[in-house]
């Protein structure tokens, strides 16, 4: 039997948030009430390049744990990349945590024949280490391309997420195209970072293949619960 229905906590960079339409920081978003807190310190340098992971750790349980203080059922981040936090979370937390999109990585290489291809804020720091956290055995049919160094990437390196959605389209848009040109046996999309969901519907027209992002991840982490996702 599901169990009774609560709010979904999303953790967030202290980065402002982006609230446009399909953003995993737009209640809108969902059909289930959702929570949000900034986690102390937490910014794009240092949650995506580390050197502070100890410190950055502890204050995603401390946000975590307020959030479900207030309510939440279900705890998730808009930032792929704090996937190294997912095990601490979990031990510390009693509610589901599941911290990034990149959790549904073993899932969709057991559903596909092709590759799956994954596409992050910042290709550099995803490393095979950080891949093999969401529980993947081997990588040989994952394909791992970033948006660094475009323009979108420049705007989300800084404090203010005031990007737009034409940006956003054109710079993921680049970087899926080459992908598909070097593999063309990609059969799936999967979006690390949060930025990205505002164009996945796009992306799926564009391309006709199944694009798989951060509101795909907390909507199948409230499926437990009783609420349409």
């Amino acid at each position: 039997m599901a169990q009774k229905s609560g709010a979904l906590g999303v953790l967030q960079l202290q980065n402002t948030p982006q609230t446009m339409a399909g953003s995993l920081s737009n209640p809108a978003t969902f059909p289930f009430p959702t929570l949000y807190r900034q986690a102390p310190g937490a910014w794009t340098k240092n949650v995506v390049f580390g050197g502070e992971d100890d410190k950055m750790e502890a204050a995603f349980i401390s946000a975590a744990k307020d959030l479900v203080r207030e309510g939440a059922v279900a705890i998730t981040s808009n930032c792929g990349f704090t996937i190294k936090y997912q095990k601490a979370m979990t031990r510390a937390l009693t509610v589901p945590v599941s911290m990034s999109s990149l959790l549904l990585l073993p899932y969709l290489i057991a559903t596909i024949k092709g590759r799956v291809a994954v596409l992050t804020f910042d290709s550099r720091p995803l490393s095979t280490d950080l891949l093999k956290l969401a529980g993947v055995v081997s990588l040989d049919r994952v394909v791992v391309a970033g948006i660094e160094n475009s323009e979108t990437w420049r705007i989300m390196s800084g404090p203010e997420n005031n990007y737009t959605i034409p940006q956003v389209a054109r710079d993921v848009g680049a970087a899926i195209a080459l992908m598909r040109k070097q593999h063309d046996d990609i059969e799936a999309i999967l979006f690390e970072c949060a930025g990205f969901p505002i164009v996945t519907q796009q992306v799926r027209e564009q391309t006709g293949l199944p694009v798989y992002d951060a509101v795909t991840n907390a909507k199948l982490l409230m499926s437990r619960y009783n609420v349409p996702v």
